[in-house]
This record gives structure tokens, sequence and C-alpha cells, in this order.
């Protein structure tokens, strides 16, 4: 019976590496091996997770008719069920492009805020720009989930990048 258990959940882990493709590169300056999850699609937005030794970065692409964003803008991030949620400000530059990034840092051990992105569903993101109004993002279930698994899969990868600090 044991035997049998440990297969299981064998198999359950080989199964959900499978599904982490992350892109890895090197930084074209620094040489700095970094990972990356490319582009995708939330609603009005995209989004790519990117990785080094250092940080782990969400770096947002906001539909950009009129967004602009500075160090004070802030995004809120709803969780399913309601009663948890995240507030992260700008840790990118001042654009007017719709760019709005947010960064945890990269460590042995995780941020809990990183930790509920990859564990609970986010249900919608608002953003908040230099202008004051909000755009806000509504997830659907597959981006739900396909958001929390990158995150979980990019904070599990980021952590081999450590050893080359």
């Amino acid at each position: 019976m044991r035997f049998l258990f440990l297969i299981v959940l064998f198999i359950s882990f080989t199964a959900f590496s499978q599904d982490c493709k992350l892109q890895k590169d090197k930084d074209p300056i620094t040489n700095v091996p970094k990972l990356s999850t490319g582009f995708f699609n939330l609603q009005i937005a995209t989004l790519s997770i990117d990785a080094d030794s250092k940080n782990i970065d969400f770096f947002f692409t906001v539909d950009n008719t009129g967004k602009c964003f500075d160090y004070n803008s802030l995004v809120v991030i709803n969780f399913e069920g309601g009663k948890l949620r995240t507030t992260l400000k700008n840790s990118g530059t001042v654009n007017c492009e719709g760019y709005f990034h947010f960064t945890f840092r990269n460590g042995e051990t995780t941020p809990s805020q990183l930790l509920n992105l990859s564990t609970k569903k986010v249900v919608s993101m608002k953003f908040s720009g230099t202008n004051n109004v909000m755009s806000t993002i509504m997830l659907n279930p597959e981006q739900q989930q396909l958001l929390m698994d990158l995150t979980a899969c990019m904070i599990n990868e980021a952590k081999t990048l450590l050893q080359n600090n």
C-alpha cells in the first residue's frame, strides 16, 4: 500500500513539473541566468513573470488608453472568497504606456504575499494610475488557474538561481 502511495505521489510531482515550461536565458549585459514565463493574456492586460537570483518580477502591460503609472500607483489583488486581498505598489518606472511592475525578493523563504499568489485563486486585480482611474481585470477560472500554476512554478524554479548568486 505504501508503495502504491509513493507511485501516485511521484506521478503527481512529475505531472506538475512537465507543465512548468519556463524560458531559461542569460542577461545579455550581466550574463546572469534568468527565467521567464513569457507574456500571457489576462483580459485587458498581459503578464510576464521573470526571475533572477535577486528578484521575482511581475510585469503587466495594462491596456494603455491613457493609463499612466508612477511610484505611488497601486494594484489591489482580490482572492477567491472575497476576504483576502493584497495591495502592492508599482516598482517600475514612471510611464504612460501601461507598464506596471511589482517585485518580490528571491530567497530561501517565500514572502507570504507571493505564496498567496501561488496557492489562492486571484479573482480580480484593480490598477490605479496617476489620474485615479481604475483599470480592473476580472480573471476567468482558466486564467486564475494559469496564474496560480505559473507563480508556483516560478517560485520553485527561481530558488535554483540562488546557487548562482
